[in-house]
């Protein structure tokens, strides 16, 4: 394993292997991702099926109740708030919005890129939980190693709601804590490194540090 320089504004589980002199750099920084709505037109792009975001101001009463993105680069349930269009739009009305949508069998889906390796996990609501609440993992599949060329990032998440048998993407995450959702089950901190680094040099992103 060679080693590497991370460069982060949260921690994650792999972080005790930082060397910062090495000269390969990983710049992990939540708050240098694209706004939600930029993120969200970046999938679309690339012919994923998103959910729709507009300003709090462009809804009328009968589209409510709406989540609310108080936090334009929040994620994992950070940064969001259910309202009416009448409380969005005097509590929040410069912010972006969604409608709030039901969901198939209140079942959620996250896919979690490290490097070459892609994981699916699953989760599952109770009618009891919060509409915000993103549920228990009941389930975790790992597809066939391959790297996204297209998207070219060491890590990356999106996230998915089933919706009238439709699967629609509702966040896509630059970079992501994986300790969260306790990926040190299924992968090792030495493998998590050796990942980014294989990947950052795939996509011909080695960032050298400077002296």
């Amino acid at each position: 394993m060679s080693s590497l320089c991370i460069s982060s504004d949260f921690f994650d589980f792999y972080d005790y292997l930082n060397n910062k002199s090495s000269p390969i750099r990983y710049d992990r920084q939540l708050s240098r991702c694209r706004q939600r709505g930029v993120a969200l037109k970046f999938l679309r792009a690339l012919g994923i099926k998103t959910i729709d975001i507009q300003p709090v101001s462009q809804y009328i009463e009968s589209d409510g109740p709406l989540v609310v993105y108080t936090d334009i680069r929040g994620h994992s349930g950070n940064g969001k708030r259910i309202e009416t269009v009448a409380e969005a739009r005097f509590l929040h009305e410069n912010c972006i919005a969604s409608k709030l949508l039901t969901l198939d069998e209140l079942l959620t889906m996250k896919f979690i890129q490290i490097g070459k390796r892609r994981y699916t996990l699953y989760f599952k609501k109770s009618k009891e939980d919060h509409p915000l609440n993103v549920g228990t993992l009941v389930d975790i599949k790992r597809a066939p190693d391959e790297y996204n060329r297209v998207i070219g990032l060491p890590i990356f998440s999106i996230d998915y709601i089933s919706h009238n048998n439709d699967v629609l993407a509702t966040d896509f995450n630059e970079v992501e804590c994986l300790e969260r959702y306790k990926m040190d089950n299924y992968i090792s901190a030495e493998e998590t490194v050796t990942e980014i680094i294989d990947a950052l040099i795939a996509y011909n992103k080695v960032n050298v540090k400077e002296n």
